[in-house]
This record gives C-alpha cells, sequence and structure tokens, in this order.
C-alpha cells in the first residue's frame, strides 16, 4: 500500500477515535448532571422537614414572658376580699374610725400586691368594676361616702403611722406589717378612684 493511501487512512482512524472520546465526554458529563437532580431533590424534601422562620417565631413567641399583659384586668386578682371591709359603714357609723383603718389597710396590701403603679388606669378601672357592679345602689353608695375617710386613712398610714398606734392596736392590726405599701403603689390606685367613686355629701 503506497504512502498516497496509507495517510488518508490514518487520518480517518484518528477522526474515528475523536469521535468516540468526544461521544464518551459527553456522556459521561450529562450523567453527573442527571445525578445532580435527584440531590437538588433531596436538598428540597430535607429543607422542607424545617419549619419556616414565621411559624418559628410565632411558636416561641408564645412563650415569651414578655407578652404577658401586666395591665390585664385578668392579672389583678383579690379585688372583692380587698374591698370587702369598705362596706357596711360609713361617716357617722360607730367605729367608722377604726373600720376606716381596716379598709384602708386592706387596700394597701392589695395595691401592693398587685403592683398597681405598673397597671394603666384602664386594667385598675376594670379591676374596681368588676366587684363594684356587682353592688346594690346602697352598697355603692356606702362605700362612695366611706372612700374619704378610707384613702385619709390610707395617707396616715404612709406618712405618720407613729399618730396612728392607738388606732392601730384597737383596730387590732399588726403594727409591723402597716403600711406594708410603697407610696407610688397607693397612689396608681387612689388617683384611679378619686376619678371615678361618685362624690357624695357624706360627713365624718
Amino acid at each position: 500500500m503506497t504512502s498516497k493511501y496509507i495517510r488518508p487512512l490514518a487520518l480517518l482512524l484518528c477522526a474515528a477515535l475523536l469521535g468516540c472520546l468526544l461521544a464518551a465526554c459527553g456522556g459521561s458529563a450529562s450523567s453527573p448532571a442527571s445525578s445532580a437532580a435527584p440531590a437538588s431533590d433531596s436538598a428540597s424534601a430535607s429543607g422542607s422537614s424545617t419549619l419556616p422562620s414565621s411559624t418559628t417565631e410565632a411558636n416561641t413567641g408564645e412563650l415569651n414572658p414578655g407578652n404577658f399583659d401586666e395591665n390585664s384586668v385578668f392579672s389583678i386578682t383579690g379585688t372583692s376580699n380587698a374591698f370587702a371591709p369598705c362596706l357596711g359603714w360609713g361617716p357617722g357609723v360607730s367605729g367608722c374610725s377604726l373600720k376606716s383603718v381596716i379598709a384602708a389597710a386592706s387596700l394597701l396590701h392589695w395595691a401592693e400586691d398587685a403592683r398597681m403603679s405598673s397597671r394603666s388606669p384602664e386594667a385598675i378601672q376594670e379591676a374596681f368594676y368588676s366587684w363594684y357592679d356587682g353592688l346594690t345602689d346602697s352598697q355603692q353608695e356606702g362605700f362612695a361616702e366611706a372612700w374619704p375617710l378610707i384613702k385619709d386613712a390610707a395617707l396616715d398610714l404612709l406618712s405618720d403611722k407613729d399618730s396612728m398606734t392607738d388606732r392601730i392596736a384597737d383596730a387590732g392590726l399588726d403594727a409591723d406589717t402597716l403600711p406594708g405599701c410603697t407610696l407610688k403603689n397607693w397612689q396608681a390606685l387612689q388617683t384611679v378612684l378619686d376619678g371615678i367613686v361618685p362624690e357624695t355629701n357624706g360627713e365624718a
């Protein structure tokens, strides 16, 4: 075979081999691409098992103590018990001076326990009305008449307890536990009640 035939034949063989190599490389290149798709699907499936960030925040937010509303009426408890000593007497009634001290002591302890200075006026009003609205007309009137005596006794306990030693003892109270309230907690309660308790013509 002459050289003029050998060279074209060699070129054809090289072209054929090159074609085979290119085909093989193309197949192997497409193979990883096809196998990468399931991997992507797998990652998507794995991602779907985690909660969306918005859902996670909503769930953990419910456990956040900061969501507790201190101004809610439902967080102010003991209203009826606190006001119980304020009923059944009024100005001019025998023993009203001692009864006013007892009532004042009860409201002072309630104002402190309920942390009234941290409550909104609306929350204090609602707590008061939850008790007041359940009274009869005569009871409401009686409380309105007694309120000036009660708040005066409370202020005396806060500012000059020593001058009330005899009244405290006669009322059967423990002087060591009085007044048992900070001025700011009492003022928060008194300010609200002064604005909503009807004024009367009752006299001490």
